[in-house]
C-alpha cells in the first residue's frame, strides 16, 4: 500500500521539549517526503546542481516548518539542511562534562517510586540513555571502581 497520499504532523519544536525526539521525528518525516539525503554534506552524483538545489530548499522548508517562531529566528537565513541541524544541535544539545555527568548522575539515581507507573519509569530509563548515546557516553553494565 503507498503512502504517498499519507499525510504527517510533528509537532513544533519550541526549546522546552526533547530535542533528540523531535529531531528523530523530523528525520523520519523528511524520508518519508523521500528528501533525507538533502543532509548529506555532499551533492550525491546522481543528482545534477538543480536539483541538488531544489532538494535542500525542500528539506530546509520542511525543518523550519516543524520550529515555533522563537526558534524559527535562529535559522531563518540558513540555506542548507546541514546548517539548520548543526545550529539547532550546538543549541540544544550540550556536549559539556556537566551536561554528561548530570545525565550520568540521573541514571544511577534513577529509581522507580513504589505505586509508580513502569511504562512511565521506562520512558524516563530510555530518554537517558538516549541523551547519553548523542553525546557519545557509552554507559556499560558495570562501572569499574
Amino acid at each position: 500500500m503507498a503512502m504517498s497520499g499519507a499525510k504527517f504532523e510533528v509537532v513544533k519544536f519550541d526549546g522546552t521539549g526533547n530535542f533528540g525526539l523531535w529531531e528523530m521525528r523530523v528525520k523520519d518525516l523528511l524520508a518519508q517526503q523521500g528528501i533525507l539525503k538533502a543532509l548529506r554534506p555532499q551533492k550525491p552524483n546522481s543528482l545534477d546542481d538543480e536539483d541538488w538545489e531544489e532538494l535542500q530548499q525542500r528539506a530546509v522548508g520542511t525543518i523550519r516548518l516543524c520550529l515555533a517562531d522563537e526558534i524559527m529566528y535562529h535559522v531563518m537565513n540558513l540555506k542548507s539542511p546541514g546548517e539548520v541541524w548543526k545550529k539547532l544541535e550546538i543549541k540544544f544539545i550540550s556536549k559539556s562534562i556537566t551536561n554528561k555527568l548530570h545525565l550520568k548522575q540521573r541514571l544511577y539515581g534513577l529509581k522507580m517510586q513504589e505505586g509508580a507507573d513502569l511504562a512511565q519509569h521506562v520512558n524516563v530509563f530510555n530518554q537517558i540513555i538516549t541523551d547519553l548515546a548523542r553525546l557519545d557516553v557509552s554507559v556499560e553494565d558495570e562501572t569499574e571502581q
